[in-house]
């Protein structure tokens, strides 16, 4: 009988679909089977998974104290021999870990080592943190040795019905076979691209004859009189359907970066605040990286923090850029 568990990642959309190649592997390796437990927000990356048997959504007043401490118990009550995941690693998941009665196993976040690397620039530091990237140090939880990237990549299981759906949306639009998909959005206002440069970028590729599309979620779409600006206007699997059918996204450190891995869309990444010793780079053979190499980067974990120098890093990154690494 294949081995079951419960398995915890609670983060961000980008965070959560990270975990979703890590369970193929697990699947496809050793026969393990999984309950995940998420935010109710991204219990949709899981469908179709063929890893995955159930999803416990998780919702805001879980979150509270006292909501915290009521759901865990309910996890430990319904499935008191299950072994525990926990591919998160924070207080929360600290608290159902002390009290989860079946196996329990974690992964090495490397949270202190990151903070410490950030403020000092060690390099032996830095080759710690450049020698695995994050589903790599997810996959340390069921296994000490270290798998190929590209074994772990993202996988986002759309069905038939899905990528019809996406193929009719863009042919209502009257597109050409090679779009180029435009995310120009971030969480974190330090990780976004002036939308003055998303704006040249899309004149640049009209000159070059080529259709763009934008996808995303923000509360002051980009382009809101285009047709082609998509912005709020599909979910998590629609936008992961859209984007398999475009030969590219262009994006910033942001989780449609991982959707597009996850549906074999390559990747042209802008990366500013962030870096690769983080673990979110694109792994694709065919994704390309535009970077500054200014000295004071990486410069905070998540891309939060703006100091003096007012997100240089992203700034003087140019839509001239883009075009020359273009497929």
């Amino acid at each position: 009988m294949a081995d079951k568990f419960l398995v915890v990642r609670l983060g961000s959309f980008g965070d959560v679909l990270l975990t979703t190649g890590v369970l193929t592997h697990w699947n496809q390796k050793m026969g393990c089977r999984f309950h995940i437990v998420t935010r109710a927000a991204f219990s949709d990356i899981f469908a179709f998974h063929p890893a995955v048997d159930k999803v416990i959504p998780v919702k805001e007043q879980d979150l509270t104290v006292k909501g915290w401490w009521d759901f865990c118990h309910y996890l430990q009550s319904i499935y008191p021999s299950m072994g525990l995941i926990d591919l998160h690693g924070n207080i929360r998941t600290m608290f159902l870990k002390s009290i989860w009665k079946g196996k329990v196993s974690g992964y090495p976040k490397m949270g202190i080592t990151r903070r410490v690397y950030s403020r000092t620039r060690l390099k032996s530091l830095q080759s710690r943190l450049l020698a695995k990237n994050v589903p790599q140090r997810y996959a340390a939880a069921l296994s000490s040795i270290t798998q190929d990237q590209s074994i772990l990549r993202p996988r986002l299981y759309l069905s038939s019905a899905e990528i019809l759906g996406a193929k009719k949306k863009l042919a209502s639009l009257d597109l050409s076979d090679s779009i180029v998909c435009l995310h120009p959005y971030a969480t974190h206002q330090a990780k976004a691209w002036p939308a003055e440069k998303w704006k040249d970028l899309m004149a640049l590729l009209e000159k070059k004859g080529r259709d763009w599309i934008v996808i995303g979620q923000n509360s002051h779409p980009i382009s809101p009189s285009n047709s082609r600006d998509l912005t709020n206007q599909t979910s998590i699997r629609e936008t992961g359907a859209i984007i398999s059918i475009c030969s590219v996204l262009i994006t910033g450190d942001s989780g449609p970066m991982h959707l597009a891995a996850a549906v074999d869309t390559r990747v042209i990444g802008l990366f500013g605040p962030t870096s690769r010793e983080w673990g979110f780079y694109p792994s694709g053979p065919e994704d390309r990286i535009i970077e500054s190499h200014l000295l004071c980067r990486p410069c905070s974990l998540h891309g939060r923090f703006i100091g003096k120098c007012q997100a240089k890093c992203m700034n003087s990154l140019e839509p001239d850029e883009v075009m020359r690494v273009l497929p």
